[in-house]
């Protein structure tokens, strides 16, 4: 097997992999609801196990490892047409895989301590210590979505400009659509919708560019 086609199916595996541990994490069930000064608790917490944001964290860092294979053949095959491209790609790709999972490792480490306050039944300190970490983890979350972001538009215009070998409509194949997709189908019906497919999907987006990686070849 060509090594890009293997690290192409790669980088389409840590995308799956990341939308499960997008569901251990995130499949919070009907009648959640948004807590907390900036609204970052969700009230469902309490009733979940501890053991899935572990859990989560494990199947996220896997995936994650595996997503960065995804880039490579993107880079390879924009290499002798595009160098400049190439290696914007590789390299927003290589940083938005490490943000991604520094992303989703803390927003699982928020659930943990905020069950374990709460078992004393103190929502005031509960709510005052994940504002403090909140505002803590911010900056390198933002960060790390614009990496994301640079390394998608990059591959859109690979598309777009034919430097990459697949059909134009490709374009939607990126985190960023199948975010758009999520919150459509939530705003929707909500009832419906309150947490599937939504927090699957921009994992599933990201998967997208092992997906582009093959066909390209």
């Amino acid at each position: 097997m060509n090594i890009n086609m293997l690290f192409s199916i790669l980088g389409l595996a840590g995308g799956i992999l990341c939308a499960i541990g997008d569901l251990l994490f995130d499949l919070k069930g009907k009648g959640n609801k948004k807590l907390g000064t900036s609204g970052n608790i969700d009230s469902n917490w309490v009733h979940m196990a501890y053991w899935r944001f572990g859990a989560s964290i494990l199947v996220a860092f896997a995936g994650d490892v595996l997503l960065g294979f995804g880039f490579l053949p993107l880079a390879d095959q924009l290499q002798p047409v595009k160098p400049g491209l190439a290696v914007a790609v590789a390299v927003c790709g290589y940083v938005s895989v490490i943000a991604g999972f520094f992303v989703h490792t803390v927003l699982c480490i928020q659930p943990i301590i905020y069950k374990r306050i709460m078992e004393a039944d103190n929502f005031e300190l509960a709510d005052a210590v994940l504002e403090r970490y909140y505002k803590a983890v911010l900056p390198p979350f933002f960060i790390g979505y614009g990496f994301m972001l640079a390394a998608t538009v990059c591959v859109i215009a690979a598309i777009l400009t034919g430097a990459l070998a697949v059909p134009k409509w490709f374009v939607l194949l990126n985190p960023f659509v199948f975010l758009l997709i999520g919150v459509g189908l939530r705003k929707a019906k909500p009832d419906t919708f309150c947490d599937l497919p939504g927090i699957i999907l921009p994992s599933l987006g990201m998967g997208m560019f092992g997906v582009i990686g093959m066909v390209g070849l």
